[in-house]
């Protein structure tokens, strides 16, 4: 059975928040998330784990994408902030560092493609979007498939 995820796209002035990781001798960026616990629901699964990671209250908007490889699936949804304060999660990545580094960032959309942000199928399609749709990205669900690297 494969794990579902749910991740977060929050576009901030031409910049997304994201994590950088080190973790297993590889650097990369990823979008916020991680998996559904029980049966939360997808929004408030992406909710809490921005909350963890970030600090940030933020409401899911609409979801834009499903992404799924071998092992997973993940719902990917554009987010607005709401409220919190970016960088103080107090999330379980912080207190074992067993998982690696985790440093909440921001970085520039235009970047995105020159970046080891993973999974890298995930960010091409939303480099893509952004310059196609901007900030709203996408009306439908696209499905992107990946490959495990």
């Amino acid at each position: 059975m494969k794990r579902i995820n749910v991740r977060a796209i929050i576009i901030v002035n031409e910049s997304i928040v994201s994590m950088y990781r080190e973790f297993n001798n590889r650097v990369f960026y990823t979008f916020p998330g991680c998996g559904l616990d029980g049966r939360e629901s997808e929004e408030k699964c992406v909710k809490r784990e921005v909350f963890e990671e970030f600090g940030l209250e933020i409401k899911p908007i609409k979801k834009v994408y499903i992404y799924e490889n071998e092992k997973s699936i993940e719902h990917i949804y554009v987010c607005n902030i709401v409220g919190g304060e970016f960088g103080r999660g107090e999330g379980e990545e912080y207190k074992n560092n067993k998982n690696g580094v985790y440093k909440p960032c921001i970085i520039k959309i235009k970047e995105i493609k020159h970046l080891p942000f993973m999974p890298s199928e995930l960010a091409h399609a939303f480099a893509g979007d952004y310059e196609k749709f901007g900030k709203d990205l996408r009306n439908d669900i696209l499905l992107v498939k990946g490959q495990i690297k």
